[in-house]
This record gives C-alpha cells, structure tokens and sequence, in this order.
C-alpha cells in the first residue's frame, strides 16, 4: 500500500488518510445518488472548487453556506442547516457532506443525525483540527449558553476522508490551533510522535503527512475501543477541562479565541496538576510546558478570571457525583481518567499558569 495513504475500515466507518484520500473517496461515495455540500464562507472560496474538480461524478443537489467560528456554533445556524435542506427536498437516503473544520464537522454531523431522525454524512476536513480530532470519534453538537458542546450526540459518519490537499490554505492560527490536539495525542499515549515534534515550532515541521496520519490513527484507535466514551476516550479529554472553561469565558467576552490556545492554556494547567496528584518528573513538567510556549503565546489570563473558570468547569461533562474529574498524565505518553481533584489545587494550577505569564 502506498505508505502516503492511509486506508481503514472500522464499521460502521470507513477512513482514507493522506494524500490522494480525496481521489480515492470516489468509491466511498459511488452509493449515494445525491449529495448536499456544507461549508462555510471561507471552505466555499478555497476548498469547494478543489473538492468538485477531484470529483466530478458526484451529483452535488446544493451547497449549503454557514458562518464560520465557534462563535457561530449555535442552534440558530443548525435550525438554519435543517431549513435549507428543507428547501433542497433531502431524503432520507440522501448524504450530507460536511466541507470544513471542527465547527462544520460538528454542526454539520449534528444537524445530519437528526435531520428526519438522521442520514448519512461524510466528514471531509479541511484545518489540521478537524483532520487529527473533530471529525473523527462521531461527536456531534453546538454550544449552548454559552458552554461549549453542551447539546448534541455520538453519531458515526459514514466516512472521515482526511486529504493535507485542502492546507494549503491555511492560515496560521489554524495551523496552530490543530497543533494543540497533535501535542496533545504524543503526550496522552504517543511518545514517538512527541519525539518527532519536541523542541520544534510548528511552522518547522516538514512531513505533515505522516504527522496527520499518525495522529489520526491514534484517535481512530482508541475511539474503536470506546466509542461512547465510556473509559479510556475520556483520556482525550487531557487539557480540555480547564481548556473548555477558557474558551467559554473568552467566546462570553465577545473575544473569541481559537480552540488550540485553550487547549494549550488547560494543558499546562493539566500537567501542572500531573505533577502534583501523580509526582510527574519536574523536568518532565519543565520540558512539556517549554513546548507548549514555543509554539503558543500565553493568553492575557490574570487572577481576577480565576473564580469565573472554576465556575465554567462546573458544568464540564466530566462530572459525576458533584465532583470535577481530571484526565491527566501519569507519566509522558501515559494517561489516566476520572482523577478527583480538589478544587483548591485546580485553583493553583490556574495561578501556576498566571504566574508564569508574568515572568515571561
């Protein structure tokens, strides 16, 4: 097999990574008979006229344009999508096809699932972020009062077509917002892949081909083993708890930021917390954080923002029995889930994060 291309069935999903996937989707989609496309306003200019081109066969019924920005992930937009393929007269058997990044694979998937109690979709991502995390693992959703992802389900697509052909026009805040959840993967359960990228910046990486197939199958593996999330997939949740309450708070603020910089902040805070509840090597710590702040800017947090985040992680999915629980790391390239941590040292780990910010 061509070792630039990835090819995986894993029913009820097949996957085609890497270059040329786009081609090969061809018989992916040979089925269907029709397709409604979704992008928003930037995938309708830049990556619409590469998708058709590569397939021409395809019987495209409409194009359906949302606006882009977790800012936008809202009901109002998935009653928007529910509308137009209305409007469109899509069946049952028809497919939807989601053209994007996180927030369109996310709506898109959502929108597909319950649309005349569901039809198909496939993902085809077009940012690093959806290629190595959103639009794989069949989660689905919006943000609600202002909380991310708080309504939504587990619903497979028929397809995840992950080509690099659509990055190369990518901006770099969306380079580095995907580059978040590839850090994340090498620190959860891949020490070679961490090895690969340690002590480099994003923009120095070379072979972004076997960097996305790698991440990719490594979220593809352990969304096989659970798929409804009900162990060892919560370890994804790594640099999410305290990340989800950041970007809540700045998306409240009217100063969205990208889902990459949240996680990056909530990593650090997440292994600052490693450190202390499972002893984690302080060089280990030391040489995690450096990698984070080579390739992301401290975000302007000051104590002041700390009792709001703690509030915002009241709400976080992980919590059982009153009680905020952590995926964090045992050691590097080890992760654990459900660890109950006290309020007070989530705290701490939030002012570890400020601390250092003041001292850079």
């Amino acid at each position: 097999m061509n070792e630039s291309l990835f090819l995986f069935d894993a029913p009820p999903v097949s996957y085609a990574i890497g270059e040329g996937a786009l081609t090969y989707s061809r018989k992916i989609l040979e089925p269907f008979n029709e397709a409604v496309i979704l992008v928003d306003e930037n995938t309708e200019k830049h990556c619409l006229q590469v998708f058709r081109e590569n397939l021409p066969s395809l019987k495209v019924k409409g194009v359906i344009i949302i606006n882009s920005g977790e800012e936008n992930k809202k009901l109002e937009q998935a009653i928007h999508i529910w509308n137009e393929m209305t409007r469109l007269q899509v069946h049952r058997d028809s497919l939807l096809i989601n053209l994007g990044g996180g927030v369109v694979s996310d709506i898109g998937g959502f929108a597909a699932s319950t649309f005349k109690r569901g039809i198909q979709f496939i993902n085809y991502p077009t940012t690093l972020l959806g290629m190595v995390d959103a639009a794989i693992g069949g989660e689905t959703g919006i943000d609600f009062s202002d909380l991310k992802n708080q309504v939504g389900l587990f619903s497979d697509p028929h397809a995840v077509i992950i080509d690099p052909v659509f990055l190369t026009t990518l901006e770099d805040k969306h380079w580095q917002s995907g580059f978040a959840e590839v850090l994340k993967y090498g620190l959860i359960l891949d020490r070679e892949l961490w090895r690969m990228m340690y002590g480099m910046h994003f923009r120095q990486i070379s072979d972004w081909n076997k960097i996305i197939i790698k991440a990719a199958k490594d979220k593809i593996d352990i969304v096989r083993s659970d798929n409804l999330e009900k162990g060892i997939r919560k370890n994804l949740n790594f640099g999410h708890t305290v990340g989800h309450a950041i970007e809540s708070r700045f998306l409240k603020s009217g100063k969205p930021i990208t889902h990459g910089k949240a996680i990056a902040a909530g990593m650090i805070c997440e292994t600052w917390l490693s450190s202390k509840v499972f002893a984690l090597e302080c060089t280990r710590l030391e040489e995690i954080v450096k990698m984070i702040d080579i390739n992301f800017k401290r975000l302007d947090i000051d104590e002041s923002a700390i009792p709001e985040l703690l509030e915002l992680m009241s709400h976080d999915k992980k919590i059982r029995g009153g009680k905020l629980r952590f995926s964090l790391l045992r050691k590097l390239g080890k992760a654990v889930h459900d660890v109950e941590v006290d309020p007070e040292l989530v705290r701490k780990s939030i002012q570890f994060y400020v601390d250092q910010k003041k001292c850079d």
